[in-house]
């Protein structure tokens, strides 16, 4: 369930709010299996409540957004989200972080991070505010949106973000 809302989050985000970032660094970056990668095109971030729950996501793409791969780091909390870690061990209590991955539009699959794995995805927001949230990630993220582990995972580090936040409804 949370994935189909991460997944919906990630195309109104896009649509909603085509807007670069500015700035000198990447506003969303990492580095994907040793390659660093730009997803600075048209990154933006979006926050929303429902029935308790708080999330932030953030997502980018590396170039046209027709043909380009894309990466989402999403966070969900019980309580209004704070500078702090978060990590995906936590997502039985509906407070967790995941990672979504697409190498490029055409054919690819999509990689998520896997909960409760030995590799755990991790965020940590150093810091956020009603328009801007900056901040670390990483961790691994497996085919079929992270519900196939069986295979060897696609190891994301050194992830950083810093981009303007909206309010979606």
């Amino acid at each position: 369930m949370k994935k189909l809302f991460a997944i919906a989050i990630l195309g109104s985000v896009i649509l909603v709010s085509c807007k670069k970032s500015s700035g000198g660094a990447a506003p969303l970056q990492a580095t994907i299996n040793g390659t660093v990668t730009n997803f600075g095109t048209e990154a933006v971030g979006a926050t929303s409540s429902s029935n308790g729950l708080y999330m932030i996501s953030i997502e980018g793409v590396t170039g046209a957004a027709s043909t380009s791969g894309g990466l989402s780091v999403v966070i969900q909390s019980a309580s209004p989200i704070v500078a702090g870690t978060y990590t995906d061990t936590t997502a039985l209590n509906n407070n967790f972080a995941e990672l979504q991955y697409v190498p490029s539009v055409s054919g690819s699959s999509v990689f998520g991070s896997a909960e409760l794995k030995s590799h755990p995805t991790t965020v940590v927001v150093t810091s956020v505010s009603s328009t801007q949230i900056t901040g670390t990630f990483q961790g691994n993220v497996y085919t079929d949106a992270g519900q196939d582990t069986t295979g060897t995972p696609t190891t994301i580090t050194n992830g950083t973000f810093s981009v303007k936040l909206t309010a979606t409804p």
